[in-house]
């Protein structure tokens, strides 16, 4: 289940910078799409700075429009996880109190918990029952990846908003629906769907072949809060990880517990 916790703290940028040197870059100008095509991608417009921001602005207003204010969510979601040595499919439910915490319990057959992950601007923990645990900020995250990823990036990537704010970023605009962001060794391209809302986030590291896809292939409308109904995951590096995350059931601004608790004799782990 460590994975689980490093791909949920990190807000799924499981994009390694540690990766075997014997990856190669993919050509420029290309990428690869979830179908393992190969495509190629034109540069970006050759637009003003001006007429760039203009054009994100207005769409960073009609996502943000998508998403009601909240206190807190409760979701309950079927999740299927993928990697070399694991093929599981736990059930989570997922606990938000809006820009405060955010707790994860992974639970295996007949309900029984076998992990928790529990989020806050400061705080970045899990346990697992089988007796390991981290619990610290997010400095590590920063450390292993080279660049900044906070608590409101993976709330963010939960509710379906956009990883990075559209406002506050320097994202620049190469299609009418695709949008790039440059941050540090990392290339990000955001696509956005009909109505503004995220249909894919893709993550390149730039002296690797690794990649990191998230999918929304569907939304839905829960008491008038608009949230992802499926979220997949594809994090493509010598380990390849697939998570898919599908929302059963999402109850809205309802009495929420958050109590986690480190189980006394569990072994603290460096990640």
């Amino acid at each position: 289940m460590k994975q689980i916790f490093i791909i949920l703290s990190i807000a799924f940028f499981a994009v390694s910078c540690k990766s075997s040197k014997k990856n190669t870059p993919a050509p420029e100008n290309q990428t690869e799409n979830t179908a393992g095509t190969i495509i190629v991608e034109p540069k970006a417009e050759n637009t003003s700075k001006k007429a760039n921001k203009k054009a994100i602005t207005e769409m960073a207003t009609d996502h943000y429009a998508l998403f009601n204010d909240f206190n807190t969510l409760s979701i309950t979601a079927d999740v299927d996880y993928k990697d070399k040595n694991m093929d599981q499919s736990p059930t989570a439910d997922i606990k938000i109190e809006k820009g405060k915490q955010i707790l994860i319990s992974v639970k295996a057959l007949f309900g029984v918990t076998v992990a928790k992950v529990y989020l806050t601007p400061e705080r970045a923990s899990y346990y697992e029952i089988t007796g390991s645990h981290y619990d610290g900020d997010y400095k590590f995250i920063k450390d292993f990846l080279g660049t900044e990823v906070t608590y409101e990036n993976v709330e963010n990537l939960l509710l379906g908003k956009a990883f990075y704010d559209l406002n506050t970023n320097e994202y620049q605009k190469i299609k009418n629906n695709e949008l790039e962001l440059k941050l540090n060794q990392f290339l990000m391209r955001l696509v956005l769907g009909s109505k503004n809302q995220v249909a894919s986030t893709e993550v390149t590291e730039d002296k690797s072949a690794d990649k990191l896809v998230i999918q929304y292939p569907s939304y839905q409308s829960s008491d008038n809060i608009y949230l992802p109904k499926e979220i997949k995951i594809h994090a493509m590096r010598k380990d390849d990880v697939q998570i898919r995350i599908d929302y059963k059931k999402v109850s809205v601004n309802q009495s929420v517990d958050f109590k986690y608790k480190i189980p006394s004799g569990s072994k603290a782990i460096k990640i």
